[in-house]
């Protein structure tokens, strides 16, 4: 992950040029949280996550031989929410690390249900996550403990891959999915480099004002 400040270094570059200054990051933070305490973030989650269902849905009727649906994992499944309010947005390994292995990252409850629905409607679930191969055991007893479905395959991005951009491990991790005779109805993640690259039917982006990844 990368800090707040210095996402919001690059994204607001645009703004700077045509208003004339900086947002203030203090009131940044402050609109943030209250994206999430209000509800809103959810409510936006739940409309993505619908929007996916019915059309996963409509592509069963079709008759799809091998329907999959592939899931980014951090907050698409699991929520950092908590975690960025408790060190001011930003991020070390050190201290995400001692938050995994405390099961303190919950669910995502829409998309929970979401994943819960697809599984039992006989879609092959896929999750394909940036963190890294160390991190397997921790992942599935992570999701398990929040209860999602038992996955046909959880991809980790093997620690060799120096890549700046996810984009190349996880569109070729989708390649490989089709490549066993799936068809990838869907790919669901919070950052466009979830989803960028091919190798999905459709594209379902979940809102994250909290952090950039490339």
């Amino acid at each position: 992950m990368m800090l707040l400040a210095s996402i919001l270094a690059v994204v607001l570059s645009t703004v700077y040029a045509h208003s004339g200054g900086i947002p203030n990051l203090d009131i940044l933070k402050t609109e943030i949280i209250a994206y999430y305490q209000s509800g809103h973030y959810e409510r936006d989650v739940s409309d993505v996550d619908a929007h996916l269902q019915s059309y996963v849905d409509a592509r069963l009727k079709q008759g799809v031989r091998k329907p999959a649906v592939v899931f980014d994992i951090d907050d698409t499944m699991l929520s950092s929410y908590a975690y960025e309010r408790a060190y001011d947005f930003a991020y070390t390994q050190r201290s995400w690390s001692q938050w995994e292995r405390a099961d303190r990252f919950p669910p995502i409850e829409p998309t929970l249900q979401l994943a819960r629905r697809l599984a039992h409607e006989h879609v092959a679930v896929f999750y394909v996550t940036g963190r890294r191969v160390p991190e397997r055991a921790i992942t599935q007893h992570e999701l398990a403990v929040a209860g999602y479905p038992m996955p046909v395959g959880l991809y980790l991005r093997p620690t060799s891959d120096t890549a700046r951009s996810v984009i190349p491990y996880k569109s070729r991790t989708r390649a490989a999915i089709e490549h066993q005779g799936y068809d990838v109805l869907a790919s669901i993640g919070d950052q466009w480099s979830d989803l960028r690259g091919g190798y999905a039917d459709q594209l379902y982006k979940l809102p994250n004002p909290m952090y950039f990844l490339p």
